[in-house]
């Protein structure tokens, strides 16, 4: 018998322009970021690193469809996707255990 390791919790919501603009400011101020990753269109993008304001600036602006920011908080690593669709944006969060 193997033994499975859990998958991590999926946490998904979506912001409104306050909260987004809340959002990247906690990101600035409380969290070190490893890298901010753009999704510039449908299917497989090779991935390319831009900083968190030029990122939050695309997404807002539309030139993206997403945006997968990684960082460290209180001790964790963390993964959001922000994706962008129908004038919304939907954020899914997963703690990265690498265990």
């Amino acid at each position: 018998m193997s033994e499975t390791t859990p998958l991590p919790e999926l946490h998904q919501s979506h912001m409104d322009s306050e909260t987004l603009a809340a959002y990247f400011r906690d990101l600035e101020a409380c969290a070190e970021i490893f890298a901010v990753i753009p999704k510039m269109g449908q299917g497989y993008v090779a991935p390319q690193e831009v900083d968190l304001r030029l990122g939050k600036s695309l997404l807002e602006s539309g030139a993206l469809l997403g945006l997968q920011i990684r960082y460290r908080f209180d001790g964790s690593e963390w993964w959001d996707t922000l994706i962008a669709r129908g004038g919304q944006i939907r954020i899914t969060r997963i703690e990265q255990t690498f265990q």
